[in-house]
């Protein structure tokens, strides 16, 4: 609208000029022009906010020309629009140093806002940039002042307005420098809060260090949990955008965190160490126990000492290892010397407690079969299963000394790596991975965690239905297999999708480490793999290897 009425405006002054020509009348076209452009430069300064009253005044005295020069006054129209520019550059002197102090204050809130966010570090290109083009601003607005206190000192009309003009062009130019420096820091801002998530992760050696002090200390020192805390309120103020007040207590915080590793360290190292040996001279009493000429009696009793033998061997290798890292003030590295060294330990207890139960089993199918022989059973019985009967169940017993339907197997080094699930899945034990918990339930006094099992561990198998414990009170009257038959039980029991072989060398020094699937009701379970022989092949079934 505006727009259209200037254009209006325009044209009219350029055909009255024309008829006033015409008539041989000068109209003054200058005066009415300078008066328009002093009257829009005010507008720009901000004098509708600043100085609306002289700018009032100069589109009044502005309008009062053009009517005056559609009367043909042409004395009054110069004379209102010569008033009409002086009331405008009287509102751009007013407005100008208000106008560019707002500019100022945007570039600074801008720039502060930048520096809350870290970009000084994160975005120092366009941060630099904004700060250089603030101070630019400042010099051109230190310079415009000078000049506008200047110009009434200047000797003529044409000289004062000249330094007055020059004022306001240094205005211009200070509010533009304070314009492009709010950019620069807006940009600078956006681009270091896009690096936020980076300097969170950047704090993960603290929080390692503060759960390994809160480990060394057992959770007992109260200045770990206070620097948790304070780690947790830097977080917090980095994920609000405030990155600069949290980033500054990072570095006091990662010192802090490794004096706290230090102060607690040496004691836990320490007290691992004398547990390491405690627990080594554990499993080398237990290995101790057996009576040399029975393990001797069976092959498959010598293959089980020869193995939990080779692993306390390890075990004392890395108790040794962990004394001398202990003296040499290498406390991490002694931990996890000791911590190996505990572990194999008690993997040797375990494997010392099952071969335990195996000749146990032994000794008292022999007896039994021994008075079998004396009354002239054994000659009934050869080549047939049993059924004993105790205060509890009726079982069948087979040639391994298992019930019926029962089975042994050796977990083995392969790839993929052996845990229950698989185990269960093979087509020769149940052909769904829905029952690795009956095979941890029938073993539990050997398998502590289900997600670990190690190579060359003897796990029972039960059938796919029925009790996962029997009862030990009359095994066998069979002859028991020979050791070469156990052994070759123990080779031939590999999974039916596996071509591997055991490599025979002393493996077991690490646990396999596998995640059985959720947990399911056994009951449900069974019921499925039952009356859905064929769901895995078909493709029904979830793939365990998806639940690790």
């Amino acid at each position: 609208m505006k727009s259209t009425q200037r254009k209006i405006f325009s044209s009219f002054i350029i055909l009255l000029a024309g008829f006033l020509i015409a008539c041989g009348a000068e109209l003054p076209i200058q005066e009415l022009s300078d008066a328009k452009n002093s009257i829009t430069r005010a507008k720009a300064a901000g004098a509708e906010k600043y100085a609306p009253g002289e700018l009032e005044e100069a589109r009044k005295s502005l309008l009062n020309a053009h009517q005056k020069a559609s009367e043909e006054d042409l004395a009054e129209t110069k004379k209102s629009a010569e008033y009409a520019r002086a009331k405008a550059l009287d509102a751009s002197e007013k407005s100008f140093p208000s106008s560019v102090d707002d500019a100022r204050k945007e570039s600074t809130s801008s720039i502060d806002s930048a520096d809350e966010a870290f970009a000084s570090q994160l975005a120092s290109e366009p941060y630099n940039a904004a700060v250089q083009l603030r101070k630019e601003g400042d010099t051109l607005r230190e310079t415009a002042d000078r000049t506008l206190e200047s110009y009434p000192r200047e000797s003529g009309d044409d000289a004062k307005l000249r330094t007055r003009l020059a004022a306001f062009d240094q205005y211009e130019a200070s509010r533009q420098k304070y314009a492009d420096s709010k950019k620069a820091a807006d940009e600078s801002k956006v681009l270091a809060l896009s690096q936020k998530q980076q300097l969170i992760d950047s704090l993960a050696d603290i929080e390692k260090n503060l759960n390994d002090a809160d480990k060394y200390a057992e959770g007992k020192d109260p200045e770990v949990a206070e620097t948790k805390s304070r780690l947790d309120g830097a977080k917090y103020k980095i994920e609000e955008g405030k990155i600069k007040e949290g980033y500054a207590e990072i570095d006091d915080i990662r010192k802090k965190s490794g004096e706290l590793v230090a102060k607690n360290i040496k004691a836990y190292a320490e007290k691992q160490k004398e547990l390491a040996k405690q627990s080594v001279a554990t499993a080398t009493t237990k290995l101790a126990s057996f009576d040399k000429n029975k393990v001797n009696a069976s092959r498959d009793f010598q293959v089980s000492y020869q193995r939990a033998e080779e692993n306390l061997k390890a075990a004392e290798e890395s108790r040794v290892s962990a004394e001398d890292l202990y003296s040499s003030e290498k406390y991490e590295d002694s931990i996890a010397r000791s911590e190996e060294a505990i572990r194999l330990s008690r993997i040797v207890v375990d494997q010392s407690t099952e071969l335990a139960e195996r000749m146990e089993r032994k000794t008292t199918g022999d007896q039994v079969a021994g008075r079998d022989t004396k009354t002239g059973n054994d000659s009934k019985n050869t080549g047939k299963d049993h059924t004993s009967t105790d205060k509890h169940s009726s079982t069948k017993v087979g040639e391994d000394g298992l019930p019926e339907g029962w089975k042994r197997y050796v977990v083995r080094k392969k790839v993929p790596a052996d845990c229950l699930w698989r185990i269960s899945k093979d087509k020769r034990h149940y052909g769904t991975a829905k029952l690795w918990r009956r095979i941890y339930e029938a073993n539990r006094n050997k398998i502590k965690n289900p997600n670990l099992i190690y190579p060359k561990q003897v796990l029972l198998i039960p059938p796919k239905k029925g009790p996962t414990k029997f009862h030990k009170a009359e095994p066998s009257r069979k002859k028991k297999p020979t050791a070469e038959e156990v052994e070759a039980i123990e080779q031939n029991q590999k999974p039916a999708a596996s071509e591997e072989t055991e490599s025979g060398e002393p493996d077991n020094k690490k646990k396999t480490e596998a995640t059985p699937p959720p947990a399911a009701d056994d009951t449900a379970a069974d019921a499925g793999a039952e009356e859905q022989p064929t769901e895995e092949e078909n493709g029904e079934e979830e793939n365990p290897e998806n639940l690790q």
